[in-house]
């Protein structure tokens, strides 16, 4: 598990979610990983924040959670590096950064 990677994650419900920890961290024995929510794009609700990952994806940066490792059952994308930057910055904003 590799951060900008978007996993399909079961558990209380399943959901797409995209890793936004760092590589260091996930590679760590702590059994869990921090993502955003992602969403498909006729699914979206109001966020400023929202940034857009291809044709079908949105990811929710406001909407974080994490997850057990054991729950992520397949990886389904990888972000590109200009839509990390973006969820990054958006990261930062909610932190005020």
């Amino acid at each position: 598990m590799r951060r900008g990677e978007i996993w399909l994650i079961e558990g209380a419900r399943e959901r797409l979610g995209l890793i936004v920890s760092s590589d260091v961290y996930n590679l760590t024995d702590v059994p869990v990983v921090l993502v955003a929510e992602v969403v498909e794009k006729d699914r979206l609700r109001d966020s400023p924040l929202a940034v857009e990952c291809g044709e079908e994806y949105t990811i929710m940066p406001d909407r974080l959670s994490a997850p057990m490792k054991r729950w992520f059952k397949e990886q389904v994308d990888v972000a590109d590096t200009a839509t990390m930057r973006r969820v990054s910055r958006a990261l930062r904003i909610i932190q005020d950064l």
